[in-house]
This record gives C-alpha cells, sequence and structure tokens, in this order.
C-alpha cells in the first residue's frame, strides 16, 4: 500500500469517526430534548414575523375594532364604549356597567372603583355574574364600578386609573393583582410571553426601574400608522419593539439550523440560562423577591396606592388566586405570592387575599364550578365567594361609612411617603 493509499485510508477513518462522534452527540442532544420536553421545557422561538392570518386580523381591526376592545394609544388597548354582546355590555365610558355614571358621587352610596385584568373584569361570565355587581347586590350601599381589561398587567392598570379613575372621586380603589401579573409587568407584546396570546396583537406601554424610580416606555405602536407599518414591515418592528420586552430579551429566534438537536438544545439551554440570572419565580415556584419582576410590582402597587391616596379615595388591594394557585394550595405548598402578601404586609398596605375564600368551598364544591374556561376565570359563583369576601373585609376594617374612609385616607396619606409617580 503506498504513502497516498495509507493517508487516504486515515483520513476516510478520521472522517468516519467525526460522523459517528457527531451524530453522537445529535443523537444524545434529540434524548435530552425529550427529557426536557417531559419537564416543560420546549422549543419555542419568538416570532420574527406576523403569520398572514395575523396581518389580516390586524387589518380588521384597524377598519372594525375587536369584538370587545380597541387599540388605545397609552394604554394598549381598552374596552371598546357601547359594546352589547351576549354577556357582556360596557357603556359609553368605557366602564362594564349598564348605565352610565356620573363624575359626581351620590350622597347616598360609597363608590368602589376596580381596576385590573381579566379577573376584575369578569371574563366568561355575564355583567350581573361579575363580583362588581354582586357587591352592589349584597351591600345596597355600594356602587363598583368596574374599570377591568381583559389581559392587563398592573401597569395599565395603574395608567387607566390616571386616565379614567381619577374623574370619578371614589371612594375606595380596588387594585386587583392576579398572581400572574408579575409576568406581564414586564412584557410590551404578548406574544413574546406566550403563544397562547396568539390574537392579542396590540402592544402595551411598560415601566422599568432606575434607581428605584419608575420609567414608563410609552406604548411603542400608539396610532394606526404605527400599525399600518407593523402590517407592512413586521420583521423590523418586531425587532423595535422587543428591545423593551423582557421576554424578547432572554428569548431566541428561529434559524437555518434549527433542525440539529443540537443548535435547538444550545438556544433552550442560553434562554435557561438568561432567565436564572433575572427570574420572575425561584425554583421553588414563589416569587423570586431579588429579581427586576418583583422590585418592579412591588414599585407599581406603592404608586397606585398612593395615587390614590393622593386622590383622596383609599385604596385596597386584591388579589386574584389563579387555577395554578388552587393547585399548589391542594397540595399542600406555599403561595408562590407569599413574598409579595409579606411585603404588603410589612408596609402597611389594606389587602385581601381570596385564595382563603374560594379554598374554603373546595371541599364541599368541585373546583369547575368555581371557574370557568381554560383560563380559570371564576365562574358566577367563584365571584360570589370574591364579593362576598369583600364585603366582609369592608365591614371588618369599618369601611362602611363615608367619613370614616375619608378620616382613614386621611390618615394612611398622611402615614406613607410617597414618591413621586413616574417619569
Amino acid at each position: 500500500m503506498t504513502v497516498w493509499e495509507n493517508r487516504t485510508r486515515r483520513f476516510l477513518l478520521y472522517v468516519a469517526f467525526a460522523c459517528v462522534v457527531y451524530l453522537s452527540m445529535e443523537g444524545l442532544c434529540y434524548l435530552g430534548l425529550i427529557a426536557l420536553r417531559a419537564k416543560g421545557l420546549e422549543y419555542h422561538p419568538l416570532p420574527s414575523v406576523l403569520s398572514q392570518e395575523q396581518k389580516n386580523l390586524l387589518k380588521t381591526r384597524l377598519e372594525d375594532g375587536a369584538p370587545l376592545s380597541v387599540h388605545h394609544p397609552v394604554l394598549g388597548w381598552s374596552p371598546k364604549p357601547l359594546v352589547h354582546t351576549q354577556e357582556v355590555r360596557i357603556n359609553s365610558q368605557g366602564i362594564r356597567s349598564e348605565h352610565d355614571y356620573s363624575q359626581d358621587v351620590p350622597s347616598r352610596v360609597i363608590r368602589v372603583a376596580a381596576f385590573g385584568d381579566s379577573f376584575t373584569f369578569g371574563s366568561d361570565v355575564a355583567n350581573d355574574a361579575t363580583w362588581e355587581s354582586q357587591l352592589e347586590e349584597q351591600g345596597s350601599r355600594f356602587e363598583v364600578l368596574n374599570f377591568g381589561v381583559g389581559a392587563y398587567g398592573l401597569d395599565q392598570a395603574y395608567l387607566r386609573y390616571l386616565q379614567d379613575g381619577v374623574p370619578f372621586h371614589s371612594d375606595i380603589v380596588i387594585i386587583g393583582f392576579m398572581s400572574e401579573n408579575i409576568y406581564r409587568n414586564l412584557n410590551v407584546f404578548r406574544l413574546f410571553y406566550s403563544s397562547l396570546y396568539k390574537t392579542n396583537l396590540y402592544t402595551k406601554p411598560r415601566f422599568s426601574l432606575e434607581n428605584g424610580n419608575l420609567i414608563l416606555f410609552k406604548n411603542p405602536l400608539a396610532t394606526r400608522e404605527d400599525y399600518v407599518r407593523f402590517v407592512a414591515d413586521d420583521e423590523a418592528v418586531l425587532k423595535e419593539i422587543g428591545s423593551k420586552d423582557y421576554y424578547y430579551q432572554i428569548g431566541y429566534l428561529a434559524g437555518p439550523m434549527d433542525r440539529l438537536p443540537s443548535v435547538r438544545l444550545f438556544k433552550i439551554a442560553m434562554r435557561s440560562l438568561k432567565q436564572q440570572l433575572n427570574p420572575v419565580v425561584t425554583r421553588e415556584g414563589s416569587y423570586a423577591v431579588t429579581s427586576e419582576a418583583f422590585r418592579l410590582t412591588t414599585r407599581l402597587l406603592e404608586a397606585f396606592h398612593c395615587a390614590a391616596l393622593q386622590h383622596e379615595s383609599l385604596p385596597v388591594i386584591v388579589i386574584y388566586p389563579d387555577l395554578g394557585d388552587l393547585s399548589r394550595h391542594r397540595n399542600h405548598q406555599p403561595k408562590r405570592y407569599e413574598p409579595l402578601l409579606e411585603h404588603l404586609h410589612m408596609n402597611g398596605f389594606r389587602y385581601l387575599d381570596v385564595l382563603d375564600a374560594l379554598v374554603a368551598y373546595e371541599s364541599d364544591v368541585p373546583r369547575d364550578q368555581l371557574t370557568v374556561g381554560p383560563w380559570g376565570h371564576y365562574s358566577r359563583l367563584g365571584n360570589k365567594i370574591v364579593a362576598s369576601s369583600l364585603q366582609n373585609y369592608l365591614r371588618k376594617e369599618g369601611l362602611v361609612s363615608r367619613d370614616t374612609i375619608k378620616s382613614f385616607t386621611r390618615e394612611a396619606r398622611a402615614h406613607h411617603n410617597c414618591r413621586p409617580n413616574a417619569n
């Protein structure tokens, strides 16, 4: 055998060995992807473009609006005035109600204004089944204004209070907080956060923290022309709005090499590493108190709380548990939002956690009678429990007299050293 033949043979052996090693590595990576999938970690690239269906949906909404909401230049989206469906009625002021409200508060009532997401809005039930409506029925002195909006974060609820809620001079302001809202406060475009929001195509504002102060990043797509550009140049616009979105920053885009298990595994690993460096929750599943998400959420609650006090309304924070929280309770796990409850208690906030009221019924009533729909919104019965729990809390705290409420409001305003609102 000649020297050339020996070299060729060795080269082919090296190539064959490298191929075996490479294929073995890809096989191991493939098994790794299967193992991660069993733990709930899958390859989910961020959207780099809109689908044609989403573009068509956006065009339709620009012309006619969504069934229940419309684009809002500041808030991202808001309830569509004068909507009348089988279950939902929105008045001309964008409040979920059968009628409009005077900005002057009638002397015979205690006005309560509720702000938050779909758990405040009462998604999946009729107007008269929301906890706001049932609280009015249970306590005839209460007039309850429902400013809730589906898919809102705490940031949007806070901005809606400043824009729409202040003129109604409410005696009590309910700050509704569903435990998953902590994730939404880091988000600008819902599709970056979860593919479950594939039809939620409006962008939203968000806040960041700078030396403990709230800095507002305004809604990036504030005008109709912005959305026309979005449809025409979706790839570029998605990159722009992703610059302020936590989930875009830790996520990854699809690429031409993604068919390879090793590439997919590497992208998943890098996302997990970024998430661990700036987590929302701990390994045990509770809020990570040192995280940006927790610090931002507590600062937003503080700003919302102070804004209500400054406008002579008494703030009460109401915590809504979701399906995950109910499951954790049944499995004897600690509340994931327990660090938030501790923070509220230590800082003297008025708050009500309705988990205890809901689980008190679970031994006698199946969970599917307390919730409705895939998102775990409360049923008529679930909302009744929330209303009863809140009514009991207000009575226990003596918040059934306007004079008493105003006295507590003045006292709280003097006690809390409120920092300036967001820039």
